[in-house]
């Protein structure tokens, strides 16, 4: 009786399964590329009030945005979004805005053209005079004002210091010219909110005096000619999701 040799049939058996898996798992990937295209494609074609209510693009928006965070911003605003006080870079995280009113249009608008950046559309409005340095105010003025700013924002205050710093404020200062005369602020310019107690800068009365003297120029640069517009959208949907997020 003739030997028969298994090894072909046993190559054979090996190798139907492997191959149907293997198309399997091409198959898998070919899914799972073309629904995260899908959500891609959606995501830049949805106007912004539709990406911020829509569950799957902010998770697909979040998947993409979390590494361009870390690369391009986490060195100004920080790996937890927190801002950097040294820096003068705002808090992400929260629901106090510079520019807009925390929309996702507003955050997209900022990522894409920057603050002071030179882009034609970048936040220009204004930036804040160096009182000290430029002989606006003394030494003395600038402390009330800094007593007035504790005062606005609900913390310890010198009273007398306060309230000639409240004069300095509404007079020579102009301060409410940008800040508003109750100061609250303007998002049209960028000046913060004086008495909600947030501040880029630290907020301590050394920080508060020097931001006084020295005035206030930061910079945030455009992304427009960097990143794409999908990344752009990506980056602005993952930070209105974090500042909007239920504590």
């Amino acid at each position: 009786m003739p030997l028969i040799n298994l090894k072909p049939l046993i190559r054979t058996s090996w190798a139907l399964p492997l191959t149907a898996l293997v198309l399997m798992g091409l198959t898998l990937v070919a899914v799972i590329h073309w629904r995260s295209t899908r959500l891609q494609v959606r995501l830049l074609a949805a106007l912004p009030e539709a990406v911020a209510g829509d569950p799957a693009l902010l998770h697909a928006a979040t998947v993409q945005a979390r590494p361009l965070y870390a690369q391009h911003c986490a060195a100004c605003h920080g790996p937890d979004m927190r801002g950097d006080p040294a820096l003068g870079a705002p808090n992400l995280a929260d629901d106090v805005w510079l520019y807009g009113d925390g929309s996702l249009f507003d955050i997209e608008r900022t990522i894409l053209y920057g603050i002071r950046s030179g882009e034609d559309k970048a936040h220009n409005e204004s930036e804040m005079p160096a009182f000290g340095q430029r002989g606006i105010l003394s030494d003395a003025q600038i402390r009330n004002v800094v007593q007035y700013l504790l005062q606005l924002s609900g913390r310890s205050y010198e009273a007398q210091a306060a309230l000639d710093g409240r004069v300095v404020y509404a007079g020579i200062g102009n301060c409410g010219d940008c800040h508003g005369p109750d100061g609250r602020g303007n998002t049209e310019y960028g000046a913060p909110d004086l008495t909600r107690d947030v501040w880029n800068s630290g907020g301590g009365p050394q920080a508060l005096y020097t931001d006084i003297y020295a005035g206030q120029h930061h910079i945030m640069p455009a992304w427009i000619r960097s990143l794409s517009l999908e990344q752009i959208r990506a980056l602005a949907t993952y930070l209105y999701a974090a500042s909007h997020a239920k504590t």
